[in-house]
């Protein structure tokens, strides 16, 4: 058996994956298997595969199944799955490896660690030039004759000559960020199957959120200047060099989301985006202090840019800061909040590209502008979805719209939330339940008599320990309804445990077995860091803007799946009006066999009618 599994990821790209394949033909370490995980790619792959598997030493897989729309996750889970070495190496078909890429990772494998290496992208020129004895040769990774190519200036070199004690001094003193790419990167099978979850009898999510491994104790090393492989350039990627005269390495973004922590969490994705569309590009985020908290730790993010609070209040502070950003020389601003603040934070960065969403009364300030779409994906929220079309302007050809966010925790959190929460359990075996028990505001607050009930109904079909998410000025009406709980609930409810910041809550919530209650900010960092919910939306809020259906992990009620005939030619603002009325039709029976599934799969102990499994 072989000591190692080379992944390949590839969707009709029987050429570039040709090249890709005679690479692997020249490796120093000749024990490993390749299994090619194709996403849906006509019949030239598979006569492709079948004809070079004659001439290759090692073992080659063909996985394929059908294009549902740039759905990586499920065929990278089947061909994980399949693989039969403990080892794995993830790549692209379109990433070209240096001779030694598979002896560098194997031989720097190490318990629960994962190895991320780095790619240069090729210019289209000579990404269609390239020859099997160029790749043989292994020119491409020579800059003499790159350089020879027509390339003037190239930044990251060092990388392609880097060996030995050279190569292990850059990669001590890099500045990149670390974390799990999809083009060439390496880590344990259990470890990777543990977090990203793939599972025989689940689908995948459409990524590999490879930088939640952070979370479960495992460990980052980048060796960026010993694992090394070349970017094909193709049409796509050619498409989105339109973004400035930049090269890919050097392009720098700004995005902009000066909103609530909902907003900003959500926007990560962009940055989330950008970092795969141009794995080494800039990304900077503006955003507001007090949402400060669900960015820490993202390697998505270059740097963190404060909106402070006395920029709205003064204007000599805000012209200051308007002048700290234009000297930055940003090739792209994505404005995702199109405010005036923003709008004039992307006037004075005078990039040559400026995206931001479809108003007419601000048009005339962005290069590009989109028209935000009215409906939601089928596997993720319209909210995620209105993000990630401002991308289309620089990368029209890239529509992965199952993309969520997510919170990044580091070992010292994670230990210290473990600390915090094993004192509330009489048992390690029983569950934590954090109940989201107000909304808001008034209008997006499920009724205190009726979330009572809620609470009711989880504790006598659970065992678990309930904690109570409220803001410190809303502890009164959390007290309330808490009194009105019965004695059987008051029990297993600690009403006295509360987080002191939002990092704290953040923290606490990680170690959570679920989250219940209204929908709202919890809710959405429960869903970033893969915490089951059920959230219970209010009449005011569309379902489809913020329900994330892409884990598979979150319920979500609302009045209209129940009564639709009551939203018959309402508005937001006719709704607001009658809000009260709508709720008095919203009781919790309505929705009583569904909280009961849901505790039944993530709460344990519930009791269940069977036939309920059938229903929903």
């Amino acid at each position: 058996m072989s000591t190692v599994s080379v992944i390949v990821s590839t969707c009709d790209q029987t050429k570039m994956l040709e090249k890709v394949l005679w690479g692997f033909n020249c490796q120093t370490y000749k024990d490993f298997e390749l299994i090619i995980a194709d996403e849906g790619s006509p019949d030239p792959t598979k006569e492709l595969v079948a004809k070079i598997e004659t001439v290759m030493p090692f073992e080659i897989s063909h996985i394929w199944q059908k294009d549902n729309g740039f759905k990586k996750g499920e065929i990278l889970q089947k061909a994980i799955l399949s693989s039969k070495s403990d080892y794995i190496i993830l790549t692209q078909g379109d990433c070209i490896p240096r001779e030694d890429l598979v002896q560098v990772h194997y031989m720097n494998k190490e318990p629960k660690t994962v190895i991320s290496g780095v790619s240069y992208l090729l210019p289209l020129n000579i990404s269609k030039t390239l020859t099997q004895q160029d790749i043989e040769e292994q020119n491409c990774f020579k800059v003499d004759w790159l350089k020879s190519k027509g390339i003037k200036k190239l930044s990251k070199g060092t990388r392609h000559n880097s060996r030995g004690y050279k190569s292990k001094f850059h990669n001590t003193f890099t500045s990149s960020k670390q974390s799990l790419n999809r083009y060439n990167s390496s880590g344990w099978k259990k470890d990777i199957l543990r977090v990203v979850g793939f599972k025989e009898d689940k689908e995948g999510e459409g990524n590999l959120p490879g930088e939640d491994l952070q979370n479960h104790g495992i460990k980052f090393r980048q060796l960026r200047y010993s694992a090394v492989c070349v970017h094909l350039d193709y049409k796509r990627i050619s498409q989105t060099t339109a973004v400035s005269k930049k090269s890919g390495e050097n392009r720098k973004f700004l995005v902009i989301q000066q909103k609530m922590i909902g907003d900003v969490l959500a926007s990560t994705i962009i940055c989330r985006t950008l970092k795969y569309l141009f794995p080494e590009c800039t990304v900077h985020f503006v955003v507001n202090e007090n949402t400060l908290p669900v960015l820490y730790n993202n390697p998505h993010i270059d740097q963190i840019i404060v909106f402070k609070k006395e920029y709205s209040e003064n204007k000599r502070a805000f012209y200051l800061f308007l002048r700290s950003i234009r000297k930055h020389s940003y090739d792209v601003v994505i404005d995702a909040y199109g405010k005036l603040e923003s709008n004039l934070i992307s006037i004075f960065a005078q990039a040559p590209r400026k995206i931001a969403h479809y108003r007419w009364y601000t048009s005339w300030v962005y290069s590009d502008t989109v028209v935000e779409s009215q409906e939601a994906d089928s596997k993720n929220s319209l909210a995620n979805k209105i993000r990630l079309q401002l991308l289309n302007p620089i990368a029209p050809e890239f529509d992965d719209y199952s993309i969520s966010p997510k919170l990044f925790l580091n070992q010292e959190e994670i230990a210290l939330a473990k600390q915090k929460v094993s004192a509330l359990k009489r048992n390690s075996d029983q569950k934590l339940i954090m109940i989201s028990i107000l909304g808001s505001s008034a209008l997006k607050t499920y009724p205190s008599e009726y979330m009572s009930e809620v609470v009711d109904t989880i504790c006598s079909n659970t065992d678990g320990i309930l904690l109570f998410n409220y803001l410190p000025n809303q502890k009164d009406e959390a007290k309330a309804i808490y009194d009105r709980c019965n004695e059987v609930s008051k029990s297993q409810i600690n009403f006295d445990f509360y987080a002191t910041s939002l990092r704290e809550f953040i923290l606490i919530l990680s170690q959570c077995d679920a989250l219940i209650g209204n929908e709202g900010g919890a809710a959405n960092m429960a869903k970033a860091l893969r915490i089951p919910t059920f959230c219970i939306f209010s009449p005011y809020i569309v379902k489809a803007a913020w329900h994330d259906s892409s884990t598979g992990l979150n319920t979500a009620i609302h009045l209209n799946d129940y009564h639709p005939e009551l939203f018959v030619n309402m508005n937001k603002n006719k709704i607001k009006k009658v809000i009260s009325s709508l709720y008095d039709y919203f009781k919790p029976n309505l929705f009583e066999d569904q909280l009961l599934l849901f505790l039944n799969k993530y709460c344990s102990n519930t009791i269940l009618d069977n036939s309920l499994n059938e229903k929903y």
